[in-house]
């Protein structure tokens, strides 16, 4: 303990301790092994092994391999079987999904291992069937879940409430107008669902963001025939949704192209609201004039 006692100008004394009594990371392994434990690691790489593409996962310093085989669980036109690695396109569909899932955090069931080798094999299928039979379990008991963003478009994110991939549409996420679902989310993101429909015939699970949103229309505070600062939030043919703020959050209405101006999405303007039905939830406004950001 000597080599604790020196002065160190920074030294930090649980670091010091970290730093000599290092970890042994076979010891998760062997654990994680004999009691089928779900590992998460970042997938880190894709290495050809026997001419097979593999998934590269480390466990501290230990690495693992997961075969293509064994990362997709039971995908259409994806290699799910040793059969499959003989098709150039589920092949190279499979090869692609492998790559778009690079930095992502991954679960996996480790399968073997070789001390010597400092390696282990590992099976993501294996441990996404495990975890989805479990959610299935629960999705008939519980309204709202955690969910993962692994996939998004601006239409619809597609996310992981824990082995089952469900869909999250751009209208489901807020209230009101939602022109571009990835200028709120990106893959990681982490957010709360209610899930609204599942369809075990199709395996199809639908979830939302917005039912579990108050929703600001109950008490609006907005009038007929008054002007109000607002935001353009999408751009169509036939015109233009804005957003207003009100009490108890923002509510969308739409209005036609101005006659001299074109506007655009994130542009600030003044609007009038000819409108308000509050029934159906729709606000038509008149475009008065363009707003100077300060």
């Amino acid at each position: 303990m000597d080599l604790l006692k020196r002065m160190i100008e920074g030294y930090d004394q649980q670091k010091a301790m970290d730093a000599i009594n290092e970890k042994d990371y076979w010891q998760d392994v062997i654990r994680a092994t004999q009691n089928q434990l779900i590992m998460q690691e970042e997938l880190s790489g894709i290495e050809i092994h026997a001419d097979i593409p593999c998934a590269v996962v480390y466990i501290g310093t230990i690495k693992g391999l997961i075969p293509v085989h064994e990362f997709i669980a039971n995908q259409k036109n994806h290699v799910n079987t040793l059969e499959d690695l003989k098709d150039e396109k589920k092949m190279n569909k499979s090869y692609q999904f492998l790559r778009s899932m690079m930095g992502q955090k991954i679960a996996f069931l480790i399968k073997g291992y070789d001390r010597k080798e400092n390696l282990f094999t590992a099976s993501r299928k294996e441990a996404l069937v495990a975890m989805q039979k479990l959610t299935e379990e629960e999705l008939a008991h519980k309204e709202k879940t955690m969910a993962v963003v692994r996939n998004v478009n601006p239409y619809r994110a597609i996310v992981d409430i824990g082995g089952v991939s469900a869909t999250l549409s751009a209208v489901e996420y807020q209230h009101g107008w939602t022109d571009d679902i990835t200028d709120h989310l990106q893959v990681g993101d982490h957010l709360v669902v209610k899930i609204i429909n599942i369809d075990k015939e199709k395996g199809r699970v639908e979830v939302s963001r917005k039912a579990l949103i108050p929703n600001p229309w109950e008490k609006i505070d907005l009038r007929d025939k008054c002007e109000y600062s607002c935001e353009i939030t999408g751009v169509r043919e036939r015109g233009c949704y804005f957003r207003l703020k009100t009490q108890n959050g923002y509510v969308d209405g739409f209005m036609r192209h101005p006659r001299h101006e074109v506007l655009n999405r994130g542009d600030k303007a003044l609007v009038k609201i000819l409108n308000i039905d509050k029934e159906k939830q729709r606000i038509f406004g008149l475009y008065v004039r363009p707003l100077k950001v300060s």
